[in-house]
């Protein structure tokens, strides 16, 4: 409603700020929910199903603005966004939560102690004595929260794992939005294209990502390093010959289109079983922490929260590092060093992406 209603910059800037705010909340609640009600053989094509969704809101909602923008007004624009907001909130309020698994429900209980070893003084300043049990806490105070969260964090990016999968989906999300700040200059500078055309080259480059749920399916039933190998190896080629188009390219729209296509494929087969792994490397962590070291949630939210930050980022930084590559070593450059930054990631994928299925690896946890 506050953007809706703004008439001046400054209060435009306060209200994207505000939904900025709003949209991280509700994708860090969002993804943890989905990941406590999804079994985690089941988590990759849960999760690419809602980027297939997210993917197609992307798609969808700029053609459904600029219509409603032409054909009726500026504030009619925000209509369908008050009538999915007020489905989302009623949604929202029909959502069962699933109560969360003690990570200490396994142990068991302690026998019961003898009488005559439950009680033993102790003696207080003075020589006094003072009885005391067992089940008093051999700390004075409990665990301090900052620390527990310092704590927490610091588990998560000391994790090999975790941390090389928040780190490709960082230069993904860079590479898919520096697009945004780089092909529209480049295309209308070299071949002079219209802005329609340019359009799309867009669409290529967002309507493979429709394919996501076939990433999750594939890291359900053959782990995530299948999906993302597959992707980063069809990414750094993609990428490589988008290098190679330039004024003297015959047909250059008919190859780009065709060249962000597989594009888009690689990123829709990488990005979402990088999220997957990530989360089973958190479930990896949970399992192997002392119960209640994180906590009586654990560190999920902490974790997903983590991840949007790193993904809003990537998002954020990835236009201004293309345009400013762009500038410095053109638009050839760019390519190649998306590229090259593609085989880095492979490389750590390769190093750090468990392969095994999560049923497979849920059976050998069990064994041992």
């Amino acid at each position: 409603m506050f953007f809706a209603l703004a008439t001046t910059v400054w209060a435009l800037l306060a209200a994207r700020i505000l939904q900025g705010l709003s949209t991280a909340i509700v994708h860090t609640i969002g993804y943890t929910l989905l990941t406590e009600a999804v079994e985690k053989e089941h988590l990759g094509k849960a999760m690419g199903y809602t980027s297939m969704a997210l993917s197609s809101g992307l798609l969808i909602g700029p053609v459904l603005g600029g219509v409603l923008y032409d054909y009726c007004g500026y504030f009619q624009v925000f209509l369908p966004a008050f009538g999915l907001i007020t489905i989302e909130v009623m949604l929202r309020l029909m959502v069962v939560e699933r109560e969360k698994k003690q990570l200490n429900a396994s142990i068991p209980p302690s026998p019961q102690l003898p009488a005559t070893l439950q009680s033993t003084p102790r003696i207080l300043t003075g020589g006094e004595y003072a009885s005391s049990t067992e089940s008093e806490p051999l700390l004075s105070h409990p665990p301090d929260p900052t620390a527990r969260h310092t704590g927490a964090y610091k588990a998560l990016l000391m994790s090999p794992r975790f941390g090389v999968a928040i780190a490709s989906l960082f230069v993904l999300n860079s590479i898919a939005n520096g697009f945004d700040s780089t092909l529209v200059p480049f295309v209308q500078d070299a071949f002079n294209m219209h802005s329609s055309r340019v359009a799309a080259l867009f669409l290529a480059l967002a309507i493979p990502m429709l394919l996501a749920p076939l990433s999750g399916w594939l890291a359900d039933h053959y782990g995530p390093r299948f999906p993302i190998l597959a992707g980063i190896s069809v990414a750094i080629p993609s990428l490589s010959l988008l290098s190679l188009i330039s004024q003297a390219t015959t047909w250059p729209l008919l190859k780009m289109v065709l060249i962000l296509a597989f594009v888009g494929l690689a990123f829709a087969l990488a990005m979402g079983p990088f999220g997957v792994d990530a989360i089973l490397a958190v479930h990896k962590i949970e399992e192997q922490s002392a119960p209640g070291e994180f906590g009586a949630k654990g560190i999920l939210a902490r974790a997903i929260g983590l991840q949007n930050t790193i993904i809003a980022g990537g998002g954020l930084l990835g236009p201004l590092y293309a345009g400013f590559v762009r500038v410095a070593v053109g638009w050839k450059g760019l390519e190649i060093l998306n590229a090259g930054l593609c085989t880095g990631i492979l490389v750590l994928a390769l190093l750090c992406v468990d392969g095994r299925k999560v049923v497979e690896r849920q059976d050998e946890e069990g064994v041992i």
